[in-house]
């Protein structure tokens, strides 16, 4: 009998939105009820083999995309596998976006498991609602109560550095959100990327210096009221954390499954091919890196250096069977002189100093 692999994450990816975010460069389709019929049919054969090659999952995690612009049909056809294949004390988030939530759905996301969700709100504010293309009008507060009868672990994703968006704008998000009394924020900078409708309309990233102002107030005001940053854009209190994403920036295993899901397994990372049309064929196409020495370190600070609390130097020891304060030495010391690095408990970690320019402390490891 073949041996069942130990994978402690899963991530599922649905490609599908009602629109498309003019700052998104994920994989993403328009919703189509004949292509999400196509698609489905091909990731519930992969689904499907899971069971027989992997042991069950501590965290399963369904992004997009937008899984919740599914119907009910669909989305049980998924959960039902899916609820097969988790482990004991296990964290099941589903990401959604709020105009898709129904007692309907969050019935359904209750019955197989879901206890952990993620939603879209991305900014109360009308005017950058309309910019992103999500002029609707819903009251959030009713909306995170009916989701609190069905599902605790509650997460909001919100974005800032929009242009014209004012330090006051930025202080109302965060207030309305404070009002909801959830335990997760996941907040994010805007950036441009290439292949996004904002970097073809000429659309500009905020500048650096009001990027810094903003970024100092959300930690300052997210602390105040009992949040930790435990990642560069992640808070929480409570100790609710992202048990799926703690697993990445630890730089842990995960199995992917999707057109244009990343994955990382013995020793290789992978993307599964963005061709829609190859993937309803049968055909994955996977794009495979295999990692050399020196890309598992550059791996390893990428990931937990994004992290409050940084790394375990006796793990990273471990690893690599290497002594990190010996072999990096000169940059240790340079860092700690700046105060952009602390070396405290066994631990290795930015400051608060030091994390705001992580790109130029990671490039001195890499």
């Amino acid at each position: 009998m073949k041996r069942k692999k130990k994978i402690n994450s899963l991530y599922i990816h649905i490609p599908f939105c009602s629109n498309i975010c003019p700052y998104c460069d994920f994989i993403k389709l328009i919703k189509n009820d004949l292509f999400i019929e196509k698609y489905l049919t091909e990731l519930k054969k992969d689904l499907l083999k899971i069971k027989d090659g992997y042991k069950k999952f501590k965290s399963i995690y369904i992004g997009g995309g937008t899984p919740s612009i599914l119907n009910c049909k669909d989305l049980e056809d998924i959960l039902k596998i899916l609820s097969k294949v988790k482990a004991f004390n296990y964290e099941f988030t589903i990401e959604c976006n709020p105009e898709d939530i129904t007692i309907q759905k969050l019935e359904l996301f209750k019955k197989y498991g879901i206890n952990r969700i993620s939603i879209g709100i991305q900014s109360f504010n009308e005017k950058i609602l309309k910019v992103i293309k999500r002029d609707y009008h819903i009251n959030y507060f009713d909306l995170i109560n009916l989701v609190k009868k069905y599902i605790k672990n509650i997460n909001v994703d919100l974005i800032y550095g929009f242009k014209n968006q004012s330090l006051d704008d930025l202080k109302k998000d965060l207030e309305n959100f404070d009002k909801l009394n959830i335990n997760h924020l996941s907040i994010y900078s805007l950036i441009i990327n290439k292949n996004s409708i904002f970097y073809n309309q000429g659309y500009r990233e905020q500048d650096e210096d009001d990027s810094r102002l903003f970024y100092d107030y959300i930690v300052e005001f997210l602390r105040k009221r009992g949040f930790k940053r435990y990642e560069v854009s992640n808070f929480a209190k409570n100790m609710k954390y992202s048990k799926h994403n703690l697993n990445y920036w630890k730089n842990n295993q995960y199995l992917a499954i999707g057109i244009g899901a990343s994955g990382y397994i013995d020793n290789v990372r992978y993307q599964i091919s963005a061709s829609f049309n190859k993937y309803i064929n049968g055909e994955r196409n996977v794009e495979k890196e295999i990692l050399t020495d020196d890309l598992k370190k550059e791996y390893f600070f990428i990931t937990n250096l994004r992290l409050e609390d940084g790394f375990k130097i006796k793990r990273f020891n471990k690893i690599f069977k290497s002594n990190f304060l010996i072999d990096y030495k000169d940059i240790i010391r340079d860092l700690l002189k700046e105060g952009l690095v602390e070396i405290k408990k066994g631990r290795f970690f930015c400051t608060d100093k030091g994390i705001v320019i992580l790109d130029r402390i990671l490039i001195k490891f890499i």
